[in-house]
Parts: structure tokens; C-alpha cells; sequence
């Protein structure tokens, strides 16, 4: 297929790259929308070797052209959806029907609880700890803090390294139809702790006073990362302030 290694390295490597190049990292690729490649290696090369560029990126009410004949005109005022030819329509509800797919799996992916895999799992189990709601009503997450130079991870850990009252405050929300995945603070992952917060609806903070700063963490930092969250609308239990 002559177009086969731009669409494998487009879709396999590079769409993933798009929204942050756009400046838009924090944002989902549209569900429709269009893209203008320039053909950049010189004439002649395989096309297995050809190098292409991203000219335009358009998600600003792109239209089904194969849908054209139902808009309206000086000369087809009363165009509308019985216009559209059966050969056209049937490529139009096609695109339709991949955007119901697509939207679908979008949705179906918002409902399920977070991804945590990109922060280091610290407990060594979760045992007493409920299954997770295929589909959750609300997401959230419980912040614990594991001291790794005190005995057990702190004066308030289970042998497992979760606070000892963590499972009964996760299982209850469990029971009330949430998600609630238990994560650790570690100060050399602040940032991605915080990433992994944005997708959540609310953080229940288990974090004892002054553990953060004898894990060598700062408290203040992530008191302001906590604020933040708040800031875009997460609730944070206890709120920081």
C-alpha cells in the first residue's frame, strides 16, 4: 500500500506526540478531525523511506464532504439530508458509525479507575482491600506517605506499608460505588504523583503531619501541590487550608 508507512508511523508513533507539540498536552486528541501531510524526502525515494510533515491539524467543525448535497445554497434552498446521494450517505454513516466506536471507547475508558501504574507501588499487597467498580460513579484516590528510614514506614503502618485504617476508608467508597486506588507520596516523584491526581474526582489525604518532610519531602510543596488540585476542581480531604 503505497501510503502504508505513514499511516503505521502516524497512528503507532507519532499522534501520541500531536496535542503536546500543539501546546495542548493536558488535552485528548478531538474525536474528529483531519490532517494535512507534506510529502519532505525528494523525488524518487521508496515510499518505505519517505519522510512526511504535519502541514495542518484541523478540528474546527470538520465536515463529511460525502454530506455536501444537504446544506443550502442559492440554487438548493431547501437541500437537506434526503439530498445526499445512498452511495454517499452510505460513506458518511460509516464515518458516523466509527465516531459512535470511538466516542464509545473514549467514554467507557472515563469510567474506569485510574491508571496509577505510572507512580511506584510502595505496599508490598493490598489484602483486605475490595475489587475496584468496573464502571465507578466517581473516581478517587487515598495519598499515603511511607517513611522509609522509620521502622515499618511510620508509627501508623500495617506490616504491608498502607496505614493501618487505609482499606476500611478505601473499601467505604468502594461500597458507595467509587473507585479508590491507594497511592504513596514520594518527594522524587512529585510531579508524577500530581499528574496522576488530575484524573481523579477526589484525593482523601492519610498523610501523617511532619512524615512528608522526615521522608525528605517538603511539606509545603506538596501542601501547594494539593492546592492545585483544588484549583482545577478535585476535592482534596482534608484540604491543605
Amino acid at each position: 500500500v503505497k501510503f502504508k508507512n505513514l499511516t503505521d508511523n502516524f497512528l503507532k508513533r507519532d499522534l501520541q506526540h500531536v496535542m503536546p507539540s500543539l501546546g495542548l498536552a493536558d488535552e485528548p486528541v478531538p474525536l474528529w478531525w483531519t490532517s494535512d501531510f507534506i510529502l519532505a524526502s525528494p523525488v524518487g525515494t521508496p515510499s518505505s523511506e519517505e519522510k512526511w510533515i504535519v502541514g495542518e491539524f484541523n478540528c474546527s467543525c470538520v465536515g463529511i464532504s460525502k454530506c455536501l448535497a444537504a446544506y443550502c445554497k442559492d440554487d438548493t434552498p431547501n437541500a437537506g439530508y434526503t439530498d445526499i446521494s445512498p452511495e454517499d450517505l452510505k460513506v458518511a454513516e460509516g464515518y458516523g458509525d466509527l465516531m459512535g466506536q470511538k466516542a464509545m471507547s473514549i467514554l467507557n475508558n472515563a469510567h474506569t479507575p485510574v491508571d496509577v501504574s505510572s507512580i511506584t507501588k510502595v505496599a508490598k499487597d493490598d489484602f483486605g482491600l475490595l475489587p475496584q467498580p468496573r464502571k465507578p460513579v466517581y473516581k478517587t484516590a487515598l495519598a499515603e506517605i511511607y517513611v522509609s528510614s522509620q521502622p515499618y514506614g511510620g508509627s501508623d503502618k500495617s506490616y504491608n506499608g498502607h496505614r493501618y485504617d487505609s482499606i476500611p476508608f478505601a473499601n467505604g467508597m468502594i461500597n458507595a460505588g467509587m473507585s479508590c486506588q491507594l497511592i504513596h507520596y514520594k518527594h522524587q516523584e512529585h510531579n508524577k504523583f500530581f499528574e496522576l491526581c488530575r484524573s481523579v474526582h477526589a484525593i482523601i489525604v492519610r498523610c501523617n503531619p511532619g512524615q512528608i518532610k522526615a521522608d525528605g519531602g517538603d511539606q509545603q510543596k506538596f501542601d501547594d501541590g494539593m492546592r492545585a488540585m483544588r484549583r482545577l476542581g478535585i476535592q482534596v480531604w482534608p484540604s491543605p487550608d
